[in-house]
């Protein structure tokens, strides 16, 4: 029960005498400092409350001179949805009891029928009772929160996101000036993750952030960092000179944990580069490691710190409720699985990535595989189709091949395979242009909106590349160097015809056309959706 403490009381009554009498069962009872203020009127006690509405109670009589009846309760409660209201009446009507606590008064007290004790009594249970309430509904809220916020964490794999939110929820629920998460956990990214601030701060220097963690690290015990530093009661030598640097009147830590192994037995723990097994001083306070206050845990643990939530006010003192701490609690700790989910989900990400490159990448070259050349022709062949644009497509065929890998090995064939796919991928300089490993010593360059005279440019650009090159071929009928015989083929892709198989075929008749002719050699082949492909004979591979 509310004792040993002083109270401030409004009241709000028209009767002299009652008022009189009320004020005297209130100085004659014991355990308690009653300091009343008294009014006449409901519009005088609604200006009392706007320009000093620091209260304890208020005791309103339902009949005064400028309202009548419970609509005084309402604009009362209205003004001061936060303090218990005891209503004043000559009335036993206990319909009109019930109307009024239904209505937000926290009891119904008859003019003439209580004594001081039963008034002391009621006041002080109507304040406990309206500060359970009170704190039920902070919980309610705090539930409410949290519920959304996890259902945002679990349909959300954003983690930029989810942090952003989860620090301007936090900070609106705090109704405090500034909540940020620090990332202490990588050096290289280590800094202020995200950060949510009242309008009226500016966000500080990174000097005094970095100091502002580090003072958080120092508080540590073994295997928790405070929740709490009381302002009141300085944990370090220097505390108080440091908050006063940083403009703070109170500050709340709590540490986001991951699952790992970060302490080794043997090694020196490190805190923001400096070793934990030695005494120093940063910004002016005292190291509680050095000094005996602390120590830290040698053996292993499963626990690394990711980073450190961080809530504080500039302008004025405040106690952090328990209710807060432990909503907080539960918020770090669903927040570190959102940081978990959402490293996993990347490191899928990347995984599938690397998976889907090796289903379209050919392993030896690096360039395109036959399938992905299959897919993108298609696709583009559908597409230019539709737009009435024209594509191109040439056939590569490395000379002499096989009379290369039987003169140097097939060592020395793969790394001229490599070679010359990448100074074949180099001409072809369009964001939708694809070259592909064809087959064996065959590549193929894809050219989407290229006519038969662009196709030549950079099949001719391709010879020289590799010319450039200068890859030996002693047993080359054509050259003492690596050359390549291509064909190309143009066309805009008739709508009839649903796939390119008549493109590649007419690709492959001006590759033949190419070796037939002397190879080392560029040729066009009139398009014929007719034509079937030639085969090559084996001699001339």
């Amino acid at each position: 029960m509310v004792t040993g403490q002083c109270l401030k009381i409004l009241l709000i009554e028209d009767n002299q005498a009652d008022a009189e009498l009320l004020e005297e069962f209130l100085q004659d009872g014991t355990g308690s400092i009653w300091q009343i203020g008294h009014v006449v009127r409901l519009g005088d006690g609604i200006e009392h409350l706007r320009c000093s509405g620091e209260f304890d109670a208020i005791l309103l009589d339902l009949h005064l001179p400028d309202c009548n009846g419970l609509d005084s309760l309402v604009q009362i409660k209205e003004q001061a949805p936060d303090i218990p209201i005891l209503v004043l009446t000559g009335l036993n009507d206990r319909t009109l009891a019930v109307e009024a606590v239904r209505l937000g008064a926290q009891d119904y007290l008859v003019k003439g029928r209580f004594e001081g004790e039963l008034l002391i009594r009621a006041i002080r249970y109507a304040i406990e009772r309206h500060c359970i309430e009170r704190q039920l509904r902070q919980q309610m809220a705090q539930e409410r929160l949290l519920v959304e916020m996890l259902e945002h964490i679990r349909e959300s794999l954003d983690i930029d996101n989810i942090l952003q939110t989860t620090v301007t929820e936090v900070r609106q629920f705090l109704n405090t000036d500034r909540v940020l998460l620090y990332r202490y956990e990588s050096l290289q990214q280590r800094g202020i993750v995200v950060e949510s601030l009242d309008e009226a701060h500016h966000p500080w220097h990174p000097q005094v952030y970095q100091d502002l963690v580090l003072l958080c690290l120092l508080l540590r015990e073994p295997k928790l960092i405070p929740t709490v530093v009381n302002i009141m009661a300085p944990p370090v030598a220097g505390y108080m000179d440091f908050l006063q640097k940083c403009q703070l009147r109170s500050l709340l830590t709590l540490p986001i944990w991951q699952t790992a192994r970060y302490l080794v037995p043997g090694r020196r723990n490190r805190v923001s580069g400096s070793e934990s097994s030695s005494g120093y001083e940063i910004s002016g306070f005292r190291n509680p490691v050095a000094s005996g206050q602390i120590t830290l845990d040698k053996g292993q643990t499963d626990k690394k710190l990711w980073g450190i939530l961080i809530a504080h006010n500039c302008d004025e003192p405040r106690q952090w409720q328990p209710g807060e701490i432990d909503f907080l609690k539960h918020l770090a700790s669903q927040v570190a699985i959102a940081i978990q989910q959402s490293e996993l989900y990347q490191q899928l990400a990347a995984a599938n990535q690397r998976l889907r490159a090796l289903t379209i990448l050919d392993g030896l070259t690096g360039i395109a595989n036959r399938r992905r050349f299959d897919e993108v022709l298609q696709t583009e062949w559908q597409r230019l189709g539709r737009e009435k644009i024209p594509i191109s497509l040439i056939l590569c065929d490395i000379d002499y091949f096989k009379l290369y890998n039987d003169t140097y090995g097939h060592l020395a064939g793969d790394t001229c395979l490599q070679q010359v796919a990448q100074a074949i991928a180099s001409c072809a300089r369009r964001p939708a242009d694809l070259v592909a490993r064809y087959g064996g010593e065959e590549f193929a360059a894809i050219l989407p909106d290229t006519d038969a005279r662009g196709a030549d440019i950079v099949a001719e650009r391709i010879r020289q590349q590799v010319a450039a090159l200068k890859l030996i071929h002693d047993k080359s009928l054509v050259s003492p160097y690596v050359t390549l015989s291509m064909g190309i083929a143009t066309t805009i892709p008739p709508t009839p015809l649903p796939c390119p198989t008549t493109l590649i075929n007419a690709a492959d008749t001006a590759l033949y056309q190419a070796k037939d002719t002397g190879r080392d050699r560029v040729c066009i082949c009139p398009y014929n959706p007719h034509i079937s492909a030639r085969s090559i004979p084996e001699i001339f591979s």
